[in-house]
């Protein structure tokens, strides 16, 4: 078995590297998912390692190149860069077109993802391996490890994909009652016709397609090799199946255009419609009713694809969701946080998990009911369990365990939306301190989707020498007067300040080293406020906030940058489609999912 799997190996390594024009490389730090983006957002920086638009011809090579930007040069919306320059305090306000565009924008090939790899080999196979989790991190374009153009490939994952698949298939027949759903025949006494049975409906399923009857005689190749070096039937048939989870059709999501380089938009084909909906909706493969519909040519209508949707939103599988698209959007996921305990003696680890699940459940319910996502900044609600319950100062009634997370009335209190949830504020803090410039950046880029400019070199750091009777905000005042600071720190400092009633564990409070908070600010538009209350209340009616989401929801779903000419007018369109329906997130979803910018790709080349 071991020089079957040696022939078998070499030929898949020759493919993954060469056969399909691997031209990219994952830095080998890459990012763990989860992890903040450390070039911020969508219109303003790249994954590491990653350019922003480029594909590979026809959007059929392994990623994109990785030279990325160059020091000093600010990408720019429409694909141009300009050395030397800073962009606006703020990007120009997206359009709202009276009609969709009609370019969907050039898309990178995008590999299966950790996250999305574990899930599929768990559906496909039932296993309960994890075999992503030794994978290398992926890197992340924006926040999300969707975007194919940081999804590259390192020589080192072949080797993992190779290991991967040899413990999933060999898992597989150590169970007798998996192994039938997958060897339905007697491969010992069918022959070769058993055999094909076999992997043709093997590879229809982890291939999300057919496969061809020229692809089905080469996963036939082992079984000829296993006869050859005097092997059982049963040792060819693990090794092709092996083969088919080495293959690029398992790893990578493949849309092969008729005419690579150029060409007309045109929609995608059935089957190219249902991985996409089930890595969006799902991050994992289709199920077998979108299978069958896909087999079937039933995802060719709008009426069609908008019924599989409505059910798929209506799965439980939906819930992958709040894990790979709000959790990092919003940079929630988090459980591992580290603060000094001499200053935030409240603080356990069992307090961050309980944070994080209310951040969870909280996403939850704007996911799965008609609320206005403007009210992901504004509601009067959240959900605790008995630690939060205590922290908080919150009533909660109706628990069976203390574990369960409770949705709770916070009118009259100091919690009020997004911005009050432990999670956001501590994720937003230093282990010794809280962070006005990290709060104000994070509503700026992540709920607002704005540009922060990047800081000239050499800015001083400011001083953490606390001052007794002098608060955080008195020592920021002073540093962001310096000339060379206060172009980016006049953005984001007074929505920081706004929220600095709450410590860095998320605990409300009225003074800071002594001196009373003054938690009063002003927007970039003259808007003064008090407090996070009403600082929620006015970025709630603020028209970025939706648009922000349906370009998140876009970057995370179709997998790419949004810094292509039509982008802009997409977000505008999408958005607004979906605020005049109910503003809800299953509206911006379907919006999204059922646009033409999802469901159409550009063939061509955009470097």
């Amino acid at each position: 078995m071991e020089r079957l799997n040696k022939f078998l190996f070499a030929g898949a390594s020759l493919a993954l590297l060469t056969s399909w024009g691997c031209t990219g490389t994952v830095s080998k730090s890459g990012n763990k998912p989860g992890t903040p983006d450390p070039t911020g957002m969508t219109q303003g920086g790249t994954a590491p390692g990653a350019t922003q638009n480029g594909m590979p011809p026809g959007g059929t090579g392994l990623g994109g190149t990785t030279s990325g930007t160059a020091p000093g040069v600010i990408p720019d919306p429409n694909g141009s860069t300009t050395a030397g320059t800073m962009p606006t305090a703020t990007k120009p306000p997206v359009t709202v077109p009276a009609n969709p565009p009609q370019n969907p924008g050039y898309l990178v090939v995008r590999r299966l993802s950790g996250s999305e790899y574990n899930n599929t080999v768990a559906d496909l196979l039932g296993t309960k391996l994890t075999p992503a989790t030794t994978f290398p991190g992926d890197d992340l374009g924006a926040e999300f490890d969707t975007v194919g153009s940081a999804l590259s490939l390192a020589p080192e994952y072949v080797s993992n994909y190779e290991s991967a698949a040899t413990s999933l298939i060999t898992d597989l027949f150590a169970d007798a009652v998996r192994q039938k759903t997958v060897v339905t025949c007697d491969v010992t006494t069918g022959g070769d016709a058993c055999s094909k049975t076999i992997l043709t409906a093997f590879a229809r399923k982890a291939w999300r397609r057919p496969p061809t009857a020229d692809e089905v005689t080469a996963l036939m190749a082992p079984m000829t090799t296993a006869k050859t070096l005097g092997l059982t039937p049963v040792d060819g048939i693990k090794a092709a199946l092996t083969g088919v989870l080495i293959s690029p059709f398992f790893i990578y999501k493949l849309e092969m255009d008729p005419t690579p380089m150029s060409g007309p938009v045109r929609r995608l084909n059935s089957y190219e419609l249902a991985t996409r909906l089930s890595y969006a909706l799902w991050s994992t493969m289709p199920d077998t009713t979108l299978s069958a519909a896909a087999d079937a040519g039933q995802l060719t209508t709008d009426d069609q694809v908008a019924a599989q949707v409505t059910r798929m939103l209506a799965d439980p599988k939906a819930d992958t969701m709040l894990d790979n698209f709000a959790a990092k959007w919003l940079d929630t996921g988090n459980n591992s946080y580290d603060f000094d305990a001499k200053i935030f003696p409240k603080y356990t680890p069992a307090l961050g998990i309980s944070m994080k699940g209310e951040a969870r459940r909280y996403m939850q319910e704007f996911l799965h009911n008609p609320l206005s996502v403007t009210g992901m900044i504004d509601s009067r609600f959240t959900f605790v369990d008995a630690n939060l319950a205590t922290f908080y100062g919150l009533t909660r009634t109706g628990a069976t365990t203390p574990t369960d997370f409770v949705k709770v009335d916070t009118t009259g209190t100091q919690r009020e939306g997004l911005l009050t949830l432990g999670a956001f504020l501590m994720t937003t803090s230093y282990s010794n301190r809280t962070s006005p410039v990290r709060r104000g950046e994070y509503v700026f880029r992540r709920v607002l989707c704005d540009v922060v400019p990047d800081p000239p070199p050499n800015v001083p750091m400011l001083s953490e020498t606390i001052v007794p009777g002098q608060t955080l905000r008195q020592r920021l005042e002073a540093h962001r007067a310096k000339p060379e600071c206060s172009p980016c720190h006049n953005l984001m400092d007074p929505i920081g300040f706004g929220l600095e009633n709450y410590d860095a564990i998320g605990a409300y409070r009225t003074m800071d080293s002594g001196a009373a908070i003054d938690s009063k600010g002003m927007l970039t538009d003259g808007t003064p406020f008090s407090g996070a209350v009403e600082l929620a209340g006015i970025l709630a009616k603020d028209p970025r906030l939706p648009q922000c989401v349906t370009e998140k929801l876009m970057t995370f779903a179709i997998g790419r940058l949004m810094l292509q000419p039509d982008d802009g007018q997409w977000i505008g369109y999408l958005s607004a489609k979906a605020m005049a329906t109910d503003g809800s997130l299953p509206s911006l979803i379907r919006a999204v999912v059922m646009s033409d910018a999802f469901r159409s790709r550009q063939p061509g080349v955009q470097m």
